[in-house]
């Protein structure tokens, strides 16, 4: 069925129509079949494979269209999206035989989130901490010996985005990472006298500060990764790199502008990653697993294609793919993102930027500034970003509109206009900026990852004391595609696989679920704790009835698709 070896375009069309119909049947029973209740690692997994068919599908008749257009076979184009296509039905097939046969299966595709080995950690440090514990029934060295392996785990993602991470907050997450490191040790020592509580409680109580402290300041770079790596996917675009490398005078600026590129699909991936922790349903989360997997395929294709022939119609049909999957992550994220906590974050970024451009003026520097105010406007015109603005803040948000074109015009003649003016412009788009940004709900909905700012300090010098010896970063997990450079990152941590393993043990698994992120009233906390099963029991359901809905919007999608090759052969 998958056979691309076919050589005239109206051929090429039949197969893919034919695909599609026989794919919609087999959508339509896995439809019923996965209301079977199936474990949620199962249906995500079988969501994302059905969402990259369906975006392969799609690039197909792309690629068709252009070749009846150019009158050009495309080879490369159609090898790539029918290998894609092969590889998710493969792990279909994978994922629904090991479900038939009851098997336990490792379905997750970006492993055991940060947010997810927090909870748990939170959640065993309780056993500590807690007045209403009988500490005569805890194994305290086992406990222990959990803290210290979550711990790694956790400080090995947090260096995976350390790795990625704007050069100051590098610095300041590994102090933090260290501070955390030594907390540990000092808890696991006191817990090696298994009679000493109070010392195991303050230990325990000082870990769960440095946890959440640094907790609070790796979502805060997070959000400044976010507002870097937008720009930068405008300043360094494929179209730039191509026009760089058709000139062979350029070729040494070429080379810099794709590694350039490369770090920044790096964070990309990594800012996905967190992202997916936060989704709010299934159907967001989907959307992000799966631009995550279109960037790791794309990430060994897109430039090699413009590497081997600048003017190539695969090359341009992979950008195309690119800014596609692009814009979609884009809008997934700001679906996600908290809109107080984004605002706050622009808010300083915006008054640091100022307080150093009144001293040398930098228009580049502006530039920057005014393309992530930029975000901030795609982020409020999403319906449900603007109900969480106040009555009286939708007139600021209106002159926030106003006063980023005025900043836009101004920058456009900065050659006949005095800098002091200039500068006067920003400072009103920020001082408006801070009105709205108090006219803006908190969404107690949205996780804490994305809550407000957190002022966080490290002390000076901090992050060139102690060591992070013998804690690596974690290595990066391929989402779908085992792509060359996913293997070659792979090989090199066989330990990382076994205590990722352990981890995904049932019980911990409970735990994460199960576990309150924050200290709170008695009260508060016993009602929660009642109330926890629940909140478990309707999660489980709610999650059912998204993946159906997912699974519903997927076979609408292909059955426009249907319909629409139908039409077109009959044209014909």
């Amino acid at each position: 069925m998958l056979d691309c070896s076919r050589t005239t375009n109206r051929a090429d069309k039949n197969w893919l129509n034919e695909f599609c119909a026989k794919f919609l049947t087999f959508a339509s029973d896995l439809q019923i079949y996965i209301n079977k209740r199936l474990e949620l690692e199962a249906v995500e997994i079988i969501c994302l494979c059905l969402t990259q068919i369906l975006i392969c599908v799609r690039q197909l008749e792309c690629t068709i269209q252009t070749e009846e257009a150019s009158g050009l076979r495309i080879h490369a184009s159609h090898l790539q999206f029918t290998d894609r296509i092969t590889v998710c039905l493969n792990r279909l097939r994978i994922c629904l035989l090991s479900s038939a046969n009851g098997a336990t299966q490792d379905n997750a595709t970006e492993g055991v989130s940060f947010v997810k080995l927090l909870d748990s950690l939170l959640d065993l440090l309780t056993d500590f901490t807690s007045e209403h514990v009988d500490k005569s029934s805890i194994d305290v060295k086992l406990l222990s010996k959990q803290v210290k392996c979550q711990v790694d785990l956790l400080l090995g993602q947090t260096l995976s985005f350390a790795n990625v991470a704007l050069q100051q907050d590098k610095r300041a997450l590994s102090a933090l990472c260290q501070r955390v490191m030594r907390d540990c040790s000092a808890f696991q020592e006191d817990c090696l006298l298994a009679n000493n509580y109070s010392n195991q409680k303050l230990r325990a109580l000082t870990l769960e500060q440095a946890l959440c402290q640094l907790e609070e300041y790796l979502n805060e770079a997070l959000l400044r990764l976010v507002y870097t790596c937008f720009l930068d996917f405008q300043k360094i675009s494929v179209d730039k790199i191509r026009n760089l490398l058709r000139n062979s005078k350029t070729e040494a600026l070429a080379d810099e502008c794709i590694a350039d590129f490369d770090v920044n699909l790096d964070r990309a991936t990594q800012i996905g990653i967190y992202a997916i922790a936060f989704a709010p349903n299934l159907k967001v989360k989907t959307i992000v697993r799966s631009c995550l997997a279109s960037f790791e395929y794309l990430d060994t294709s897109l430039i090699p294609s413009l590497q081997s022939n600048a003017s190539d119609l695969h090359s341009e049909l992979l950008e195309q793919h690119f800014k596609e999957e692009m814009s979609r992550f884009k809008q997934a994220l700001q679906e996600i993102i908290n809109s107080r906590a984004f605002v706050a974050c622009y808010l300083q970024i915006l008054t640091n930027a100022l307080n150093s451009i009144e001293k040398q003026f930098d228009k580049t520097q502006l530039e920057d500034l005014l393309q992530m105010g930029f975000s901030i406007l795609e982020h409020f015109q999403l319906d449900a970003n603007r109900k969480v603005v106040l009555q009286p803040g939708q007139e600021q948000l209106q002159n926030f509109v106003k006063i980023l074109r005025e900043c836009k015009a101004i920058l456009m003649c900065a050659a006949q206009v005095e800098p002091e003016r200039i500068i006067k412009r920003f400072k009103i788009l920020r001082n408006i900026l801070r009105k709205l940004h108090t006219n803006i709900v908190d969404e107690q909905s949205k996780p804490t990852g994305f809550r407000d700012k957190v002022e966080l300090t490290v002390e000076p010098g901090e992050e060139e004391t102690g060591s992070l010896q013998g804690l690596t970063a974690s290595p990066s997990r391929s989402i779908l595609y085992n792509t060359q450079k996913q293997r070659s990152r792979a090989n090199s941590s066989k330990l990382e696989e076994a205590q990722m393993e352990r981890m995904q043990s049932d019980y911990l698994k409970q735990k994460a679920q199960n576990c309150m992120r924050r200290k709170e009233s008695l009260r508060t906390t016993m009602f929660k704790r009642q109330n926890v099963f629940v909140s478990a029991k309707l999660q489980t359901t709610n999650e059912s009835q998204s993946a159906s809905l997912e699974i519903s919007e997927i076979l609408n999608q292909l059955t426009c698709l249907t319909s629409s090759f139908s039409m077109s052969l009959q044209a014909k």
